[in-house]
């Protein structure tokens, strides 16, 4: 019942852990870094996580940073999931499945979404009220599409803002990620238990987004307490 104790305490283990600041950052690969790995590696898939685009954590899950990236470079044997995009997702349930179109995809929904891509597409397959496994619990993501670009992109786009748990959202609409060389998935650490079985190797990418790991890089516009990492000693009395 010391309550002054207990505030040393407690001020000397916060103390402790902020010394070791710099060694617990988790470390993140660029997109390229992370392309090149899996491009590498003898066999697929190799399951690479957007962390930055999660929208577990708020990001609007339309980010196109990684996607640009694959075209440019000719990457195909690819499957990436999931892109909300409601708008796309109507333009595919127009042109039907086994139709082709051109498609904008993607950064709609603001400066951290990235530029849309315009591609050419065919609607592969169509489901409506899909849910993927969360553990053992369904989880909602709406209608959702299944196309794929004439480079050999495999997208799915859905209706209802959520991360990647499992594959079902890719084989719910008869996308099998297995056989795929890479498989992108927009989620952080939850896809792990679903995808962990079929993954040769996990890779975690941190291009730009809401959620990049990154948070000097995030222009907050409501927090103006000095914090590190923004300020490498937030405690210090000219941080502010």
């Amino acid at each position: 019942d010391d309550k002054s104790l207990a505030e040393r305490t407690a001020e000397r283990f916060g103390k402790q852990l902020f010394a070791l600041r710099n060694d617990l950052i988790p470390k993140f690969l660029g997109i390229d870094e992370a392309l090149d790995i899996a491009l590498a590696e003898p066999q697929g898939p190799i399951v690479i996580a957007d962390v930055s685009d999660n929208a577990g954590g708020g990001a609007p899950g339309d980010s196109t940073y990684i996607l640009r990236r694959l075209i440019e470079r000719g990457i195909g044997n690819v499957a990436s999931a999931m892109y909300w995009d409601p708008i796309a997702y109507r333009f595919c349930v127009e042109a039907g499945v086994g139709g082709t179109i051109n498609l904008r995809v993607g950064g709609k929904c603001g400066v951290f979404s990235g530029m849309p891509v315009d591609l050419r597409v065919t609607v592969k397959g169509l489901g409506r009220e899909l849910t993927q496994l969360f553990g053992t619990m369904p989880w909602p993501l709406g209608d959702a599409a299944w196309v794929t670009t004439d480079g050999g992109i495999d997208l799915i786009i859905n209706t209802v803002r959520t991360q990647v748990f499992h594959p079902d959202c890719m084989t719910a609409l008869g996308l099998d990620p297995s056989e795929r060389r890479i498989v992108i998935v927009k989620s952080n650490y939850h896809f792990q238990a679903g995808f962990a079985p079929i993954a040769k190797r996990i890779l975690f990418c941190a291009p730009p987004g809401a959620t990049q790991p990154n948070f000097a890089a995030i222009p907050y516009t409501k927090l103006k307490t000095p914090y590190w990492p923004k300020v490498e000693d937030p405690f210090a009395a000219d941080a502010a």
